[in-house]
């Protein structure tokens, strides 16, 4: 049975913090207009000053044009939970997969930035840690009881841990780790009872992720479709593991998907799903056959 453990880092949530100000052009985009907001009125009240706002948009650009290798700065900091705020800056720094330019007019500026909104964040997180505690202890509970659902899928894919991080500054999406021994990854933390459901959903997407995409057996880009066919077969997959293990939730996942789709009115029903989140036939038979390798009885 694989350990089931909840991280809370505040270098990891800075990481999103300042991502969540930079606007992307793709699928991964974690900008929030609404957090940005609410972050502003808090820094009004904060000794430091500093243009978050601005120093992002100046750097966005070089971002997008260059995300194929920039968007690993979502992803390094999950490697290392327990790393200082100066040994994840140097590990920044020292990526090896980042060229001169990239160092020059993005990974620079943005550590640089990093350590400028630590002074305002950090202050920020720690009363957000404080004063959320016994809403996050409930929260944790009931996650773990529906984590605990997936346990074929854990034990299958021989995983000791399903490592959640949970996010006071990711407010959509989600980022998954490709780890050898755990599931790993950093979705927003639960407002409340209610939004467990869309968190625990949001972490079987992004630990799917670490098996679905060897079915694809590609490189996977944004920028040729790839990305896409990889998020439907995560979507698709998730849905037939909930119903093989929770079917009485298999209702609520399609009205999350509904909503994360943008979608009004109606949500989808089982036959608008699947033709929505379509994928070729010999991919889905892949899926369906490794689906039924885990959820043996």
């Amino acid at each position: 049975m694989a350990e089931i453990v909840f991280i809370y880092s505040k270098c990891v949530d800075l990481i999103y913090h300042v991502l969540a100000y930079m606007q992307v052009c793709n699928a991964s985009n974690l900008y929030s207009e609404k957090y940005i907001c609410e972050f502003e009125k808090y820094r009004r009240t904060s000794e430091f000053s500093f243009d978050l706002r601005c120093t992002a948009a100046e750097i966005q650009q070089y971002y997008n044009q260059h995300f194929e290798r920039l968007g690993i700065v979502n992803f390094l900091p999950l490697a290392q939970p327990d790393e200082s705020f100066e040994e994840m800056k140097k590990r920044l720094l020292n990526y090896s997969g980042f060229t001169r330019e990239d160092k020059e007019f993005f990974v620079e500026p943005f550590v640089t930035a990093l350590e400028k909104e630590s002074l305002i964040y950090f202050s920020y997180w720690e009363s957000e840690y404080r004063n959320t505690h016994d809403r996050r202890k409930k929260c944790e509970a009931q996650l773990e009881s529906l984590l605990r659902t997936c346990d074929c899928v854990f034990s299958h894919y021989q995983k000791n841990r399903a490592v959640a991080y949970l996010s006071f500054s990711i407010t959509c999406n989600g980022r998954g780790l490709h780890s050898q021994d755990d599931f790993v990854a950093a979705v927003p933390v639960p407002q409340n009872e209610r939004e467990v459901e869309p968190t625990f959903f949001q972490l079987l997407h992004e630990y799917t992720h670490q098996f679905t995409d060897v079915l694809l057996n590609r490189m996977i880009s944004m920028d040729d479709g790839t990305h896409d066919l990889s998020e439907n077969l995560v979507i698709l997959t998730d849905y037939f593991i909930i119903k093989k293990i929770r079917e009485e939730m298999a209702s609520e996942y399609l009205s999350w998907i509904f909503a994360i789709c943008g979608g009004t009115g109606t949500p989808f029903d089982e036959a608008a799903f699947l033709n929505q989140f379509n994928i070729p036939p010999e991919l889905k038979e892949m899926m369906l056959k490794e689906i039924n390798e885990f959820c043996r009885v």
